[in-house]
């Protein structure tokens, strides 16, 4: 939720922008008309009035134009258009999310420093639409993302427990049951503590250690955790 009200707000102010859709628009056409619809400029006139459309948050419309975006954006500010467009795609398309978020994270990697936080923002988002999979590189993104906030931002700041979670996921499905109820307990601590002890997040962060409880035969320590996850979610309806 806290990610798309980010997206949202990022819309509301494009939208305060003077609206230059028709110049983009107008280019596109023109180079259609004179050299191709698949020709490099044509493409290049595509993929600006899509990252255009994205960055105002019209997502829907831009959806014409993201083959090109995703394919010929290079820069730092293209980047961040892809970035904010995969948090809008994962809840209908985690594959394509997946795809939009590499193009954004391969552009981050050249452009912003090792330890940047939006780069780490990235290596998280994609390292948790991965975690299912089971795969090493989620670990990988996750960790390098939870080094960067551990660095660059408070050790209790919302980012960094979130990275705790993610990592600690992918600690639990390799098998890792001590390094997963490490960062699982940590993530917790920070989540009442960055978002309160009653916030959706709360319950996630509560959720997450109560199954690895669980799961490694301690029903009883998981109950009461899972009990109040219940009453949070209860209460937030």
């Amino acid at each position: 939720m806290a990610r798309r009200a980010v997206i949202l707000l990022a819309a509301a102010l494009a939208a305060q922008q003077p609206d230059f859709e028709y110049l983009y628009r107008q280019a596109l056409e023109q180079r259609e008309q004179t050299l191709g619809k698949d020709a490099a400029k044509t493409r290049e006139s595509a993929r600006d009035l899509g990252l255009y459309l994205a960055a105002r948050g019209e997502y829907a419309r831009a959806e014409a134009y993201r083959e090109a975006a995703v394919e010929l954006a290079d820069t730092a500010a293209a980047a961040t258009v892809l970035h904010n467009w995969a948090v809008a795609l994962e809840e209908r398309d985690a594959a394509l999310a997946e795809l939009v978020y590499r193009k954004a994270l391969a552009i981050r990697v050249k452009a912003l420093p090792a330890l940047d936080v939006e780069l780490a923002t990235t290596r998280l988002n994609l390292a948790a639409l991965l975690i299912a999979r089971g795969e090493a590189e989620a670990g990988r993104l996750a960790s390098a993302a939870l080094g960067s906030f551990e660095k660059k931002l408070s050790a209790m700041d919302a980012r960094t427990g979130a990275a705790c979670g993610v990592l600690g996921a992918s600690l639990a499905i390799r098998g890792d049951v001590a390094g997963a109820e490490r960062l699982f307990r940590r993530a917790l601590a920070i989540a009442e503590k960055a978002h309160g002890p009653e916030a959706p997040q709360t319950a996630s962060a509560l959720e997450n250690l109560a199954d690895l409880l669980a799961q490694t035969g301690r029903e009883s320590a998981a109950r009461p955790l899972l009990d109040r996850a219940e009453k949070l979610r209860t209460g937030a309806r």
